[in-house]
């Protein structure tokens, strides 16, 4: 059962040019889920007021999507790293966008259900791919790599605020990723992060340097 790039980099993208609340990078992805979804924000710190253990509750130390009559919870540890809540709710809200079928993943979650593992995996999957592309577009890295920036883990932590694991799963795929229909909005709406981020150098190590890169980067996108 095969996982839908395609399909997660046009669900991403679909929200990157319809959140007024995405301007740049990093972005306030707690506002993009209330902007863009009706999907209820809950705090941990919130079921705790309750008298409840949160992770039990939730089934997760960093947290999880909830679906119960068509009403969707997405309950969050915001104690957990800045960068690792990102992706927690990015990967939730993939889920969201794809229309996974929560109560499935949940049930497989809760007893490992082999009938149920392959889908697991494709909609985890799916999950990672919607939230590496929501956080770090192709179009944006390919830009930056063109204009001589070395896309590594450690960049695209220091410049789009990820964790080392969305930045590991972003680079992991980029030999997957394809031209979509909205990559000329996509790298227009971002301009103003390409030109202030991009490093512009001139010396002959550097522009061999660069060279390497994109032979590195360029069959990928071809």
């Amino acid at each position: 059962m095969n996982s839908d790039y395609r399909k997660a980099n046009k669900l991403s993208d679909e929200v990157l040019l319809c959140a007024e609340s995405i301007k740049s990078f990093p972005f306030s992805i707690e506002e993009v889920i209330k902007e863009c979804t009706d999907i209820e924000l809950v705090q941990y710190s919130e079921l705790r007021k309750l008298g409840g253990n949160a992770e039990m509750i939730v089934g997760s130390k960093d947290g999880a999507l909830h679906e119960n009559n068509g009403r969707y919870i997405l309950f969050y540890n915001e104690a957990m790293p800045k960068s690792r809540s990102l992706f927690t709710l990015g990967h939730e809200l993939g889920h969201y966008q794809f229309g996974h079928d929560i109560k499935t993943l949940d049930e497989y979650k809760r007893n490992h259900d082999e009938r149920f593992k392959e889908l697991y995996d494709k909609c985890e999957k799916e999950a990672n791919l919607f939230s590496a592309q929501l956080y770090t577009p192709y179009q944006v890295i390919k830009e930056l790599a063109k204009r001589g920036c070395k896309i590594t883990t450690e960049f695209l932590q220091e410049h789009f605020g990820v964790s080392n694991q969305c930045a590991k799963v972003r680079i992991s795929n980029l030999c997957y990723q394809k031209n979509g229909e909205y990559d000329d909005l996509i790298l227009a709406k971002f301009k103003h992060f390409i030109d202030t981020t991009a490093k512009r150098t001139s010396s002959f190590s550097d522009e061999f340097e660069r060279e390497y890169e994109m032979q590195r980067l360029r069959e990928p996108w071809n």
